[in-house]
């Protein structure tokens, strides 16, 4: 590739990838499409390689060699990023820039928003920027430098391949169902009791999904699955409305629900892991770091509760 690279025509293609289309990358940048062209097209003349194809529906989608530019392109943006912010910055203790984090849903709702508040109030120079993303796109997310840091529930080892990964507490599981149910008058009920109930749950093959199935099969039966959903908070209020019961982490429900009971259950209780994950090769930020430290200090204050 030529030493004659350029920034900005990076930021036009990671613009391009990332809306898949040149119409709407001009849009978010603020261009004209004519110049995306010519920045794309020096681009490709100086790498000696297509960068861009067009897929189904006309959308732009990188080459092979196009996604390894990509990776690359982002690390470096977000290098350039960070040094024009500390320049400008420079003399002061503030922590600035930007910081990109990925969090599942339920996690969204339930762990971050407290630790997000706090940091944005000690950190007020640092835009903070959240994409919920399926636990199964956050190593892809990570390792494509799309975000700098992730928090997932319930992975297992073999979808943190090539990522640091640090524990943040152990959530458990519990029966939720409404107080006018048999099982709420009950403090625990051994999970094998559940194998007669019909059960809203999440899909099976997400990652909270497999630890339900994997602590129900150990307990010697299949789940009787009436209604799959994804979201946990959807399937707390079904169960509410008055399908079935589910099973979620305890954290899904709150104290002072006037209709809704929480019924611990034992052998084996389920649980999931609560993970931060970053990639080892990584620069971490300031911000970053402050962040993960903030986070750390609130999960492990949680621990015991959950």
């Amino acid at each position: 590739m030529s030493d004659d690279l350029h920034l900005r025509d990076l930021r036009y293609f990671v613009a391009c990838c990332d809306c898949s289309g040149m119409s709407r990358a001009a849009e978010r940048l603020h261009v004209a499409q004519p110049t995306l062209s010519h920045a794309l097209h020096r681009l490709e003349q100086q790498s000696g390689h297509a960068l861009l194809i067009r897929g189904r529906g006309k959308e732009l989608r990188p080459t092979p060699m196009g996604e390894v530019v990509l990776e690359q392109a982002r690390r470096l943006l977000n290098l350039s990023d960070e040094l024009s912010e500390r320049l400008h910055h420079s003399g002061s203790a503030e922590i600035t820039g930007t910081l990109r984090l990925g969090s599942i849903q339920s996690l969204n709702l339930t762990l971050l928003p407290p630790v997000l508040a706090r940091f944005a109030a000690t950190h007020p120079q640092v835009t903070l920027r959240l994409e919920t993303l399926q636990g199964t796109e956050m190593a892809r997310a990570l390792h494509r430098d799309e975000i700098d840091l992730a928090v997932v529930a319930g992975a297992p080892a073999s979808a943190l391949a090539g990522l640091s990964t640090h524990q943040l507490l152990r959530e458990r599981f519990v029966a939720i169902v409404r107080r006018d149910d048999p099982l709420a008058a009950r403090g625990s009920v051994a999970l094998r009791e559940l194998a007669s109930r019909e059960l809203a749950l999440v899909p099976a093959d997400s990652f909270t999904g497999r630890v339900i199935e994997e602590a129900c099969a150990a307990a010697g039966f299949a789940p009787q699955r009436r209604l799959a959903l994804a979201s946990g908070e959807a399937l707390r209020e079904t169960v509410r409305a008055g399908l079935g019961i589910t099973i979620l982490p305890l954290g899904y429900l709150s104290p002072s629900d006037p209709d809704l009971r929480p019924v611990e259950l034992t052998d084996p209780t389920p649980r999931r892991s609560v993970l931060l994950l970053e990639r080892p090769d990584s620069h971490r930020s300031r911000a970053a770091v402050a962040f993960s430290e903030l986070l750390t200090t609130h999960s492990h204050s949680l621990q015991g509760t959950r």
